[in-house]
């Protein structure tokens, strides 16, 4: 019985791509701060959700995001607060589709990049950035299929 207990504990524990080598998921996460698809405490709740979630090492530099307090703190020194580039390895599509994101949840959201009708086509062809996000930010409601 403990042992089943223990696998399924497991099945619930998730992976992160958090690490130089593979950095997806902050990169992911951090271009969705940038761009406005996420607000600085949905990031930050983020950050509290890989703590909870993670079954591997945490970085210390997920315990310095849950402490920032403007978004701008975050974003103009991420490299200096994370100690590397994070990766999200994005075509133009992608960056559409968060702003697709941003437009779906935000009524004021403006993009120097995609226009409202774009942007939401984009994400409605990109399956990719839509798994992303919901991996990422399950604890976000958002309805895709509009």
């Amino acid at each position: 019985m403990l042992v089943a207990a223990q696998l399924l504990a497991e099945d619930k524990m998730a992976k992160f791509a958090l690490k130089k080598e593979n950095s997806q998921d902050i990169g992911f996460a951090s271009a969705c701060l940038i761009c406005g698809a996420v607000k600085l405490p949905e990031f930050k709740k983020w950050a509290e959700f890989v703590v909870i979630e993670s079954d591997d090492d945490i970085p210390y530099y997920i315990f310095e995001i849950m402490d920032i307090k403007e978004k701008f703190d975050y974003t103009l020194r991420m490299r200096e607060i994370v100690g590397f580039q994070p990766g999200y390895s994005n075509s133009d599509n992608d960056v559409h589709s968060l702003d697709g994101i941003a437009f779906l949840r935000f009524a004021d959201h403006k993009s120097d990049f995609s226009n409202k009708e774009k942007a939401i086509d984009c994400l409605n062809k990109n399956n990719k950035v839509k798994k992303l996000f919901k991996k990422n930010f399950p604890f976000i409601e958002i309805n895709f299929d509009n």
